[in-house]
This record gives C-alpha cells, structure tokens and sequence, in this order.
C-alpha cells in the first residue's frame, strides 16, 4: 500500500514537472500565433482567450498590453487604461509609456505627464525615452504652460536621448518660443529646422511659421523713444514735457509708461510690456503746446500696492514709469 502511494505521488510530480513547460509553451504559441493573424477581430478574441486562462501569467499580461495598443487606435482610451492598470509585472515596463500615450490622447494632461516621468525612471530604453520626453512637452503645451514645455524640450535637446525625433524638437522648441512672445528666438528655430532639415514635413509647418510671424511683427520702438519717455522733440529742436499735471484732476491712478508723437510707437511698446504684465492699459492723447501726443498708460489702479506692484514689474523687465491721474 505504501509502496502504491509513493508511486501514485511520483507519478503526480513527474506529470506537473512535464507539462508546465507544455502548458507555457502553448500560451508563448498562442500569443504569437495571435500576434499573427490578420483580422482584427481575430487577434482581439485570440487575446483575451489568452487572459481568461490565466491573465497573471507574462503572456497574459503581455496580451492585455496589446489588447489596449488596439483599443487606442480604436480610440477606446478609457477601455485602454482600464486595461493597462491590470498589468502589475515589473519587466512590462512598456505599460506607463502606454498609459502615458493614452492620458495625452484622452487630454488627461497631469496623469500623462507623471505615467512619462514613471517610464522615464524606471525605462533603458533609449527611443521610447525620447517619445516620453516629447508626451510630457506636449501635455505641458495643452495646458498651456509653455515655460514648462520649452525647459522640458531644451533638456531633452541636451540629452543623450534625442536621436530620432530632432526636427520635431526644433519645431516644438518655436512654437514654445512664439507662444511665450519670444519671437526672434522663436524665428531661429523655425530657421534651423528648415536649413537642416529642408524637406522635412515640420520644416514646411515652419515655413508657415515664418511667415505667419513675419507678417505680424511690427516696427520696433527705438531706445530713444522707451528712455526719454517723459519728453518729446518738437520740430524747432526743443524738447517739451509730457506730463502736465493741469491734464490729470480725477482720482482713477495709472502708471505711465511713455509718450510718443505717433501712436504705432505707443502701440509697439505696449506689445513689449503686454508679454509680462497682463494689466489693463490705455492710450490716450493730450496737447502739449499744439503738440498731440499718445500716451501709454497701465490702469487704472485703485490699490496703491497693486500700482507699486506693477511699477516695479516694470522697473525689472527695464521700464521706468510714473503715477498719473486720469
């Protein structure tokens, strides 16, 4: 009796012992085999057999990966995550690169951004690296937080990582420059993607850029007229000044920032100032000795530190100014 129950119990291991690498290798086959056909609704059904019969396994996991890839070229993005977030083995580190792809498409902008710096820590691979990199920008750049977007693209453009994707980056680096109003960087970027890579499909968009800022750039104001904004020449040579307190008898408070004999000028300057200080502002006119004169102004104020506040905004971006009433 004894000598049966060891034999029974033998016999049970020697069939565990040979047919687990049976049973594995039929999952590794049936994966690959599903990989392989050619309908679409043949490799979904082929799949998710594979996760019903055991979706812990590598394979079976492997198979819940692909299954959202198809859910997000179907656009089944909430389908896609729900998928992804089973997949808890480590060595499918490929899984927040995906999550991160499909938070992007379905605009879920921080939780893309962090599944990417996920990827990023824990990923050796170099070329997904670089496409994390580009989620995060652009994550930042739907969010319209462009000074984000741009230091994550210049970190990238001095990393080792970039290496497949550069005309985007120089594509990506203008436009962040544009939309912060750095036009001049903005422009030699746009330049740079097109003389490296002149039939690049970006460099055509640049071109578009180019032209776009071209057109819509305006004259710049000149040193002179932004230091001596409290005085203007006449015609004779004298110089007259622009500040007449006979002209000012209200309580509303403004903050003047120059005064110009043409009104583009004070137009222009305002364009500059406009990009740090999203106050409101006026131009106004007044006659000085038969002068007309067009002056910018920021205001009203009807908060002395709100007006000291931005006063000294101005000073650090290089403006002086001075209180007015109006």
């Amino acid at each position: 009796m004894k000598k049966c129950n060891r034999f029974c119990i033998l016999s049970i291991v020697i069939n565990i012992l040979i047919l687990t690498p049976i049973f594995a290798y039929t999952i590794e086959q049936d994966f690959a085999n599903a990989l392989k056909l050619s309908e679409e609704k043949d490799i979904i059904q082929a799949l998710e057999k594979i996760v019903d019969e055991d979706k812990d396994s590598y394979y079976g996991q492997l198979s819940l990966l692909e299954l959202a890839k198809i859910d997000i070229l179907r656009r089944e993005y909430k389908q896609a995550i729900s998928r992804l977030k089973k997949i808890h083995r480590a060595e499918i580190e490929e899984k927040e690169f995906w999550m991160a792809n499909t938070y992007l498409k379905d605009s879920v902008y921080s939780s893309a951004i962090i599944s990417a710096q996920n990827y990023i820590f824990d990923s050796k691979q170099k070329s997904k690296i670089e496409s994390a990199y580009f989620i995060i920008a652009e994550a930042y750049i739907n969010q319209k937080s462009f000074s984000r977007a741009l230091n994550t693209l210049e970190f990238l453009r001095n990393s080792e990582f970039i290496e497949n994707n550069i005309p985007l980056l120089h594509f990506k680096i203008g436009y962040c420059q544009e939309m912060l109003g750095n036009y001049d960087a903005s422009l030699n970027s746009y330049k740079k993607l097109k003389i490296d890579f002149p039939y690049h499909q970006y460099s055509y968009q640049a071109e578009d850029r180019i032209y776009q800022l071209t057109k819509m750039r305006v004259p710049e104001v000149t040193d002179k007229e932004l230091k001596e904004f409290r005085t203007i020449e006449t015609d004779d040579g004298s110089k007259i000044s622009t500040e007449d307190p006979k002209q000012y008898q209200t309580t509303r408070k403004y903050l003047q920032v120059g005064a110009f004999g043409k009104k583009i000028n004070a137009s222009n300057l305002a364009a500059k100032i406009n990009k740090f200080l999203s106050d409101d502002h006026v131009i106004f006119t007044k006659k000085v000795n038969d002068k007309t004169l067009h002056v910018l102004a920021y205001g009203p104020y009807n908060n002395d530190t709100v007006l000291k506040n931005a006063k000294t905004k101005l000073e650090k971006n290089g403006y002086k100014s001075f209180a007015i009433r109006r």
